[in-house]
């Protein structure tokens, strides 16, 4: 019995313990095959991720390539103008090159003065490296023509300080014909009319300048000017110190920039040359208007520095209208050949005036003016009227007038100019053998426009002597002037 039983179970234990290693080998492939399948599934996601970011990626690539070929087209389109224009301009000069040879000289005249023109400017001389830098164009106005002359300048980065030097010269030839009948002896003459020095700048501020001239005019040093002036509008400001009086035009306009060598007779006669003392001047309405309202000790040039001697001071009234804008009133020429007519109109009055630069003692005496200029294409036409009137306080008023009018004009633009001058004074209109006229012509060639010119000119020079014969003298001048 017990070996049939074994007989029996050890079969069904056999095919029992097969059925059990199959269940656990099912189960443990059916967890395999789980685990490949979600791994497979989490690899399947990442994939794509990296496809998304990769398609990303060449979405942006493919922006900015087409952002880089609409700049090369605009590029391309750029490119395709300048080689048009540049076509154009040499068509341009070709034609040039083409037309009679008699522009050609004009043209490029005109070329070397906007060459000159420019070298001259304050960008041209920061670039070349001039210095620290060009003066600061606070200082470079035609408010102080001074500024105008300067060679030479320097400002700090801040542009509150800086400093400007310039030198002129003028050697001048002179043969005066004097009228023998009258005992008077021919001269001729070599000598430096004019031998200045000057330097200023701005102090500071860029509003607040200062401005020292020295001359050896004649070879007699000397102190020019010296004065600081403070510029905070166009339509006011302030000068103090030792300065040109602003009365008539003539003697504010600069001597290395006058039509003719010399001013006029009548300018000589009445002007109040220079003088100690504060001006508020300023140019309104876009320099349509200009305005002097002055004080000065009224004692001259040759003020010894001792107490005012009667106690008065002189005062100066000015007022100028520029109908068609700012004149330039300190360059008695078109050398800058105005394309628009250039006009002004002025007056002045002054109180307790001088004569030939001095006061007079126990008299009162008031001096006037009216001037006009025009400016236009080369031309200038100045002329100048004035009046005084001395009141002592014994005996008769004594009264003065004089005026000239003068007239120039460039043959050759810019190059060569003619200019012709009258000018007549009365130095008292209760004599009539007193009468002083001027008559002079010259010629002036501008090499490096005043920087460097030669002046040429003929004057003749008479005075009234009554029923006897007048008194006459013939001038010859040469002269070259030469600014650095």
């Amino acid at each position: 019995m017990i070996i049939k039983w074994h007989k029996y179970i050890s079969p069904l234990a056999i095919v029992l313990c097969n059925t059990c290693a199959d269940g656990i080998l099912q189960s443990s492939f059916a967890q395999q095959v789980i685990q490949e399948t979600s791994q497979t599934q989490k690899m399947s996601e990442g994939e794509a991720e990296d496809l998304k970011r990769q398609l990303k990626l060449m979405e942006e690539s493919l922006l900015r390539q087409q952002e880089q070929m609409k700049q090369m087209q605009e590029a391309a389109l750029i490119q395709h103008e300048q080689i048009q224009a540049l076509k154009n301009r040499i068509d341009t000069v070709s034609a040039e090159v083409a037309a009679p040879v008699v522009t050609t000289p004009v043209a490029k005249e005109e070329i070397k003065h906007a060459v000159e023109d420019y070298l001259s400017t304050d960008e041209a001389r920061g670039k070349m490296g001039i210095g620290w830098s060009s003066v600061a164009s606070a200082t470079n106005d035609e408010r102080s023509p001074d500024t105008l002359k300067y060679a030479l300048s320097f400002k700090s980065p801040d542009e509150k300080y800086s400093w400007n030097f310039g030198a002129r010269m003028q050697m001048r030839y002179t043969f005066k014909d004097r009228d023998e009948d009258v005992g008077e002896s021919d001269v001729q003459d070599i000598n430096l009319r004019r031998a200045r020095v000057y330097f200023g700048g701005n102090i500071y501020s860029k509003i607040l300048h200062y401005y020292v001239e020295l001359d050896a005019d004649k070879f007699n040093p000397a102190l020019r000017d010296f004065y600081t002036y403070f510029t905070p509008l166009e339509e006011l400001n302030v000068k103090i110190g030792y300065f040109k009086v602003p009365f008539n035009r003539q003697r504010m306009a600069t001597s290395a920039k006058l039509l003719l060598q010399d001013r006029s007779i009548a300018s000589e006669e009445f002007d109040q040359k220079r003088d100690t003392g504060l001006d508020i001047y300023g140019n309104p309405l876009d320099g349509h208007m200009e305005y002097h309202a002055a004080v000065f000790q009224g004692a001259g040039e040759k003020f010894s520095g001792i107490d005012n001697t009667n106690n008065k001071l002189m005062y100066v009234l000015s007022l100028r209208c520029n109908p068609f804008g700012q004149y330039d009133y300190y360059d008695e020429t078109d050398l800058k050949y105005s394309d628009k007519l250039a006009l002004t109109i002025g007056t002045s009055v002054v109180f307790n005036a001088k004569v030939a630069d001095a006061k007079l003692q126990n008299t009162d005496t008031m001096a006037g003016t009216v001037d006009m200029g025009v400016k236009y294409k080369g031309l200038s036409w100045n002329n100048e009227y004035y009046i005084r009137s001395e009141n002592p306080d014994v005996g008769a008023t004594m009264d003065s007038d004089g005026f000239f009018t003068q007239v120039g004009y460039f043959v050759l633009p810019k190059k060569l100019e003619v200019a012709a001058r009258y000018s007549m004074v009365d130095p008292n209109k209760d004599v009539s053998n007193d009468i002083q006229k001027e008559y002079t012509g010259g010629v002036n060639y501008y090499f490096r426009r005043h920087r460097s010119k030669i002046q040429a000119d003929f004057g003749d020079f008479v005075t009234s002597m009554g029923s006897s014969q007048d008194k006459k003298e013939k001038r010859i001048r040469l002269q070259y002037q030469i600014i650095f």
